[in-house]
């Protein structure tokens, strides 16, 4: 770089605010494809703040560098590449796996899997993209303001906008919400905010402190701003103690036993013709090996519609109920009164009586073809791909004066579906969550425990134990503060056995869903375009 661009560069930072002490270092970034490749690589390095490795302040890293960079693009249009670049290193680092999904489970070629993924991971990242443009547009663009002002108004644009991007994608195509920033903050001093804000509010003060810590690290700001930013980044990641004592629940009954049976079958030999009688016996022999008041398999663990498992099948669940006072719970699939099948998880209960629930949020793909976009799902070479949902109102399933709630499969990624079993008319909803799923198609991937996360996420925000069988694993109890009790290890076949006490009461989150955090978001955007206006005082 020349002496007299170097000079420009470090001329245009300082007025910015935003010029650090290694002005060669920022200097550089200011060239357009460097900026770029800054971003790609803050981006796939933040998935290291997600499980499994699952070191949160990595995240936090990677999202202030992002905000760091954004103030050196010359418009909306540039902030968007700075933005897309970061969240196809985000999604290609941390979902790269969709692509052996794709190719090694639904027998596509190689092509069509690489175009799927990285349409699949084009179409994440645009979530971040949209939200830098958005931010560069309000505040991001320089105008004389106060340094408080310009500080305050462009550290709460950021982590609102952002939030706002997570909140949008869990929206379109069914929704995606995994590698929000809010589920990396459950192991941490913030995570008591959950149950009153959400996952999403929790991304929300997670990037402020993010953003602030930045502000206060780097810049030419006064030094009461970098102080008060500093100030403002400890009591974002440490004020969620002060929640932490709160009891937003408390115990119903006795506890439950429980028996959750991991069968550990491979997604190659799952719906193999020659192997289904021998799967449904193994889970037969394990079903019946021992009475608790919830047995329960993985989800279609029965790799057959309910009407053509073997004769006998039901007679043998429902005479082992009635003989040991078990509920029973069949991943299976059915077939509704319209003849359309349905992904459903069948209760088999004392009386002999059959029960069931039928899945409401379908994969995309995996379960039906979104509109237009058949000729895709058409080159997947998978069982059960043309399913209905069932109806968002089923009944709760009763087990001993306890109310259970079903999620099967990807619908523990969402906090509302998680949400509509414990806030029900008429009653505190259900005291205890039973997520069944089949993750053979993820297996040796991060997919497997960024969804534990997750699950363990929503069942703090929402003060609820959540039993969770799954096919290969992770097969485990999860308690009401979202701690990972008892765990069976994952690629075994085996039975988990304990103990889950159900509770009542309903946390903010549970009553008010998602818009205490939409009011607060736009409350702060009114707010940082106030202080955006403000002119510099002499």
């Amino acid at each position: 770089m020349t002496a007299p661009l170097a000079h420009l560069t470090a001329s245009s930072l300082s007025r910015d605010g935003t010029a650090s002490a290694g002005v060669g270092a920022l200097a550089l970034m200011h060239r357009w494809p460097a900026l770029l490749l800054c971003a790609a690589i803050a981006g796939a390095v933040s998935p290291f703040g997600w499980a499994p490795v699952s070191c949160w302040p990595v995240a936090l890293l990677g999202y202030g560098v992002l905000f760091s960079l954004l103030p050196h693009s010359r418009s909306p249009c540039h902030a968007f590449a700075v933005g897309l670049a970061f969240g196809l290193g985000l999604h290609l680092s941390g979902h790269g796996w969709v692509y052996t999904s794709l190719h090694d489970k639904t027998g596509m070629s190689v092509g069509w899997a690489v175009l799927g993924s990285a349409i699949f991971i084009g179409y994440l990242a645009i979530f971040t993209a949209v939200p830098c443009a958005v931010w560069r547009w309000g505040v991001g663009h320089r105008r004389r303001y106060t340094p408080s002002g310009q500080a305050a108004a462009r550290i709460v644009a950021f982590s609102v906008c952002i939030a706002l991007g997570e909140y949008a994608r869990s929206l379109p195509f069914g929704g995606f919400t995994s590698l929000s920033l809010g589920h990396a903050m459950v192991d941490t001093w913030l995570a008591p905010v959950a149950p009153v804000l959400g996952v999403y509010g929790l991304s929300t003060l997670a990037l402020a402190a993010s953003a602030a810590a930045v502000t206060a690290a780097t810049g030419r700001a006064p030094m009461h701003v970098r102080l008060t930013c500093l100030a403002a980044t400890a009591v974002l990641l440490a004020g969620g103690r002060l929640l932490e004592p709160v009891e937003w629940v408390r115990p119903l009954g006795a506890p439950l036993s429980f028996r959750l049976i991991q069968g550990n079958v491979s997604q190659e030999r799952k719906f193999d013709p020659q192997h289904v009688r021998a799967e449904v016996e193994a889970y037969l022999q394990d079903v019946m090996e021992a009475p608790a008041d919830i047995v329960a398999t993985p989800e279609t663990a029965f790799p057959l519609f309910l009407n053509e498992l073997p004769a006998d099948t039901l007679s043998r669940l429902q005479d082992h109920a009635r003989a040991t006072g078990s509920h029973v719970f069949l991943g299976v699939a059915t077939l509704g009164p319209d003849g359309e099948g349905r992904n459903s998880v069948v209760q088999v209960t004392p009386h002999g009586e059959l029960s069931r629930y039928d899945k409401v949020r379908l994969m995309p793909f995996g379960e039906y073809s979104p509109i237009g976009l058949g000729w895709f799902a058409g080159r997947m070479q998978i069982a059960l791909k043309d399913l209905q949902p069932g109806a968002a109102d089923q009944p709760t399933l009763q087990v001993r004066g306890q109310r259970l709630g079903v999620l099967i499969c990807h619908e523990d990624l969402f906090g509302e579906d998680t949400r509509r079993w414990v806030r029900r008319k008429g009653d505190d909803g259900v005291t205890v969550l039973l997520n069944v799923s089949n993750l053979a198609w993820f297996d040796g991937s991060d997919a497997i425990d960024q969804r534990l996360q997750i699950v363990r996420l929503h069942a703090l925000a929402l003060a609820r134990p959540v039993l969770r069988v799954a096919n290969t694993g992770v097969t485990v109890l999860v308690d009401a503060r979202g701690r990972v009790g008892t765990a069976l290890p994952t690629g075994v076949h085996g039975i988990l056995s304990g103990q889950v006490q159900g509770v009542q009461g309903l946390t903010p989150y549970a009553r008010y869903g998602e818009w205490p955090f939409l009011a607060l978001s736009v409350s702060a955007l009114g707010l940082a375009a106030l202080l955006a206006m403000r002119t510099a005082r002499h």
